[in-house]
């Protein structure tokens, strides 16, 4: 009687495991709880092949055919972990529940690296070549989807600059005298800041105006 069971045992299917990153995060999405570190994997498997992307850009001419195809299976994996998450939400409405604000914003965390080398790569791909433009538009198309997606999820972007400096949202790492603005305001954005459902998840950090005395304000005495 054991021997049977054994062998009924050996002969049972092992239960398949998923073989990448977004099929295992489709694995979690579909479970009953949100598997937080099967999709944290995934993100950061996304957030090198942005990074290897990133330094790819810099070098374009011959190498901008194999640029693109970076930049396509880029966009190819953010499409399918997109199609997750909008796959994940409609199965929460169907059964009439929902993320928290708490879980959606750890989930967030997980993606503003990514973000954050969108912003820099921006910043840094100077098209100057029919390739080079291709490229970016890719890169511009690529980065606006990721902010729509962001924005579905019900994130906001943290004000900044002209605002006056809060300490609740905002990090000051930086200071500089004038005249021109009203003391606390921020002058410039060097990271952006974000919040979901009035809880910060991460603050801006800023640079913020003081003002100095000199002959302006001593000629009003």
């Amino acid at each position: 009687m054991k021997a049977a069971e054994e062998a009924e045992a050996a002969a049972a299917p092992a239960e398949a495991v998923p073989a990448t990153p977004l099929e295992r995060v489709k694995h979690a999405l579909e479970s009953e709880t949100l598997d937080k570190d099967v999709l944290t994997a995934a993100l950061a498997e996304l957030e090198a092949e942005m990074g290897r992307l990133q330094s790819a850009a810099s070098e374009a001419g011959d190498r901008a055919k194999s640029l693109e195809a970076s930049v396509a299976s880029a966009k190819d994996q953010y499409l399918r972990l997109n199609a997750d998450f909008d796959n994940f939400r409609r199965r929460t409405r169907e059964e009439s529940a929902a993320l928290t604000d708490s879980v959606r914003g750890d989930v967030i965390k997980e993606m503003l690296p990514i973000v954050d080398n969108f912003e820099l790569a921006r910043t840094q791909v100077k098209a100057e070549t029919e390739a080079e433009q291709k490229i970016n538009n890719s890169y511009q198309g690529l980065y606006k989807q990721m902010v729509d997606l962001m924005r579905s999820l019900g994130v906001e972007a943290v004000p900044t600059t002209g605002t006056p400096f809060d300490p609740n949202i905002h990090d000051a790492i930086m200071r500089e005298p004038s005249n021109s603005h009203p003391d606390g305001t921020v002058l410039q954005e060097f990271r952006k800041g974000f919040a979901i459902g009035g809880k910060l998840i991460r603050p801006a950090m800023v640079k913020v105006s003081y003002t100095e005395e000199g002959p302006a304000a001593s000629s009003e005495e």
